[in-house]
This record gives C-alpha cells, structure tokens and sequence, in this order.
C-alpha cells in the first residue's frame, strides 16, 4: 500500500500547483491515498469551501488541518458535514468538526487522525490522552493502519508523541512549521516518522 502525504498547502498558488502536479505523482507512483494538509489553503490563512474542493479536486483523500482551520467561519458547516475534512480533534472540543476518519479502500481500511501540540500554539486538550481515545477506536473497529498528522510547533514534542505512539500507529508526521526536516526514520517498535513534511506553495 501506498500512502502519499503533502505539507501544508498555501493559498491560490499552492492550490494550483497542487492541481497541475499532483495527479501525475499519484499516477507515476501508484498512490492509494493522499493527505493533505489544508490548513491555510485560502489565501490569508485558513480553509475555506472553495480551497477544500480545490483540495478534493487535485486528488486529495483526507484534507487535515492545523491552528489556522476554524480561522474562516465559512468552513464551518463543511467541518461538521465533510466526513474526510479534519481539523485537530484535541483544538476546538466544543466547536464543528472533528479529527479523526476512516477510509475504506476495499480490501483495506485506514484511520488518519489530526492533532495539535500545545508547545507554543493555542490552548488545546492534551493531545497525548487524546491520541490514545482516537487510536483505541481505530483498533477496536478493526483498523491497523493508523496516520497521525501531528501539528505543531516543537520538534520535541512531535517526537514524544511519535515515541509515545511507537508500535501502536503505522506512521506519526508532522506539520506546521513549513520546512521540511530530514529526519524521517522507523522507530524502534515499526512506527514511521518525520518531524515536519514541509509546505506547498508560497509561505
């Protein structure tokens, strides 16, 4: 199975590079399933209905979000109806959307779950018993391939969570900080994992 993430995508331009180019990557290599993050795919910074389908329309699976995703408040019925659209589940508890989904792909099923950290970003639920809540209902309906996409700012703290989460998810990356890191490594127990995949389009 092939699993494709991409890093934050930024406004008009990062959304129209993302339509030209990313068809081809998921064709040349037999992509089964994309994420994207969207978190400041209208221009300014959060999401909006046209960005997302913009998002859905250059071949995105599951759209996940960040601190910027309850930024426009046009997107807010989308959260709530848009079963594949995240925004972290531990940011926002009493506000639209939620942070976890599952996608079927016939012969197999794969939980993608969004979380934010708490090192320098807004105030949000510990997303360490928060990812244990999620990760538990993936595997008590019978999901093994788990993907966090962790958002956040502290390379410390993304990699306590991959450790945390090591041998429980199949992978743990990071977003948010729009430089693409190269640490990317299997951790001791199968765990994959990347402190941050980078941005597409201008910062």
């Amino acid at each position: 199975m092939r699993i494709l993430t991409v890093g934050d995508v930024c406004g008009t331009v990062g959304c129209d590079f993302l339509l030209k180019t990313l068809p081809k990557i998921k064709s040349d290599n037999q992509i089964d399933l994309c994420i994207v993050n969207g978190e400041n795919s209208a221009d300014g910074n959060g999401i909006i209905p046209h960005s997302a389908e913009t998002l859905y329309s250059a071949g995105a699976d599951v759209i996940t979000g960040g601190n910027h995703s309850m930024r426009r408040r046009e997107i807010f019925d989308r959260l709530d109806s848009d079963p594949f659209l995240l925004r972290p589940h531990n940011m926002h508890t009493s506000g639209s959307g939620k942070g976890y989904a599952e996608v079927d792909l016939g012969a197999r099923r794969v939980a993608v779950i969004n979380l934010a950290g708490r090192v320098y970003m807004p105030e949000s639920e510990d997303p360490f018993a928060c990812a244990d809540r999620l990760v538990e209902e993936a595997h008590n309906n019978g999901i093994r391939i788990v993907l966090v996409d962790f958002h956040a700012e502290a390379t410390a703290e993304k990699k306590a969570l991959a450790y945390y989460l090591d041998g429980r998810v199949s992978a743990v990356f990071g977003t948010h900080t729009h430089v693409a890191t190269a640490d990317e490594q299997i951790l001791p127990h199968g765990t994959g994992y990347i402190s941050d995949i980078g941005m597409t389009g201008p910062d």
